[in-house]
């Protein structure tokens, strides 16, 4: 995702400033992920505004060329780097304005058009994408994703970017290497996505750019789709990104108004205390968990799926500090691991059978009595002038 650095080194002047954008290089080599570079004064201290095209690239730059750089010249002073998520990064020209003398610099090269793209896009702004394109553009995605295929010109690709909101709950398109092959570039990355229905996919890409007069003029997309194809029919071989959610965001953080996405109107839990009928029975029970257990957490482990069902392991955590759940608080932390089988449709539970763990926690927070050790039956027990052979008669009858 697209980020604004702040950056700032205390104590440097200026003359020491150009020193460094002199060995860095910046200016002649543009660092991988740079979008935009703004530098002024407040009193000694130098102050950055940079667009990046994610926290890594940025990170990158500072460990292979900035960092040395600094130590080389004897900066002891760490900078001071704050990120914030870029809402846009606008650069409608390539060039340098300073008070000192720069390097030339070349005009837009076909790389940094594409990394613009990248950037655009990053910070969703779908139409200074669609800026870059020639009017006679070629867009080619893989058909065997249900809305790829060709698409032409400016329009067509805003046809296509409209499918994937339609499709993707979300999308990261993560550049990570560029080659430049003259009127083309090569770009190699990964994409990272969730589903309207929920469920996540990760996969690598190869783009293939070609580019002519500063616009673009054809993009090609390359890829293992077959996660995505999966993702986007709701496939079992995605339900554990479903029950992640499930866990991770709505148990354990709380955020309940994702019922409606991850669970059907018509589910049903089956547990230890009979059927629940509907997704707004187990919100309110979620709720009142909740309450009763404020810092419960639960962690899923070793998932299974076949078909619509699938079975899977709940680690759960907590301190039971509320009087939510009947009984009141006893302060008491426990720690249980159930078993669970859930049948999903369409992306959502629609069924859920568990035992879980109710027995152990209710004994561990002190509810139900902690069971004490076996009592002898009296018989087995006699002791005094009993002889061998009745001892042993003794022992194979039933107390």
């Amino acid at each position: 995702m697209a980020v604004i650095a702040e950056v700032t080194l205390r104590g440097i002047t200026r003359e020491l400033y150009d020193t460094v954008r002199e060995r860095v290089g910046h200016l002649e080599q543009a660092p991988d992920g740079l979008v935009a570079h703004l530098t002024w004064w407040d009193g000694e201290d130098c102050h950055n505004l940079d667009g990046w095209e994610s926290e890594a690239a940025f990170d990158a730059f500072a460990r292979e060329r900035l960092g040395p750089v600094l130590a080389g010249l004897g900066i002891e002073v760490a900078p001071e780097v704050t990120f914030r998520p870029a809402h846009e990064i606008y650069t409608p020209r390539a060039g340098v304005v300073a008070a000192t003398d720069t390097p030339n610099v070349a005009a837009t090269t076909n790389v940094d058009l594409a990394r613009a793209a990248y950037a655009a896009f990053a910070a969703g702004d779908i139409a200074g994408v669609l800026a870059l394109m020639d009017d006679d553009l070629v867009w080619t995605t893989p058909e065997s994703i249900s809305f790829g295929g060709v698409y032409r010109g400016p329009q067509g690709a805003g046809e296509f970017f409209t499918r994937l909101s339609q499709n993707f709950a979300e999308l990261r398109v993560e550049p990570e290497r560029f080659i430049d092959a003259g009127d083309a570039v090569v770009v190699q990355g990964q994409h990272h996505g969730r589903t309207v229905q929920g469920i996540d996919f990760d996969v690598p890409w190869m783009h293939l750019w070609t580019m002519s007069g500063g616009k673009v003029t054809s993009f090609t997309e390359s890829m293992d789709s077959a996660p995505v194809v999966r993702a986007l029919e709701g496939g079992p071989g995605d339900v554990e990104g479903i029950l992640r959610r499930m866990f991770d965001e709505l148990i354990n953080a709380g955020r309940l108004e994702l019922a409606d996405e991850l669970f059907a109107e018509d589910y049903v839990d089956h547990g230890p205390m009979g059927d629940m009928a509907g997704r707004d029975s187990f919100t309110q029970m979620v709720a009142q968990w909740r309450d009763a257990v404020p810092d419960v957490h639960c962690e899923v482990d070793t998932v299974i799926s076949r078909g619509d069902l699938c079975a899977w392991l709940v680690r759960t955590t907590g301190t039971h500090t509320g009087d939510a759940l009947g009984f009141p608080a006893t302060g008491r932390r426990f720690e249980t691991v159930s078993a669970n089988i859930g049948r999903f449709r369409d992306g959502r539970a629609v069924e859920h059978w568990a035992e879980q763990g109710m027995f152990p926690m209710l004994t561990q927070i002190g509810v139900i009595p902690m069971a004490g050790p076996a009592v002898p039956s009296p018989r087995a027990s006699m002791s005094g002038s009993t002889s061998g052979s009745t001892a042993a008669s003794a022992g194979r009858t039933a107390p």
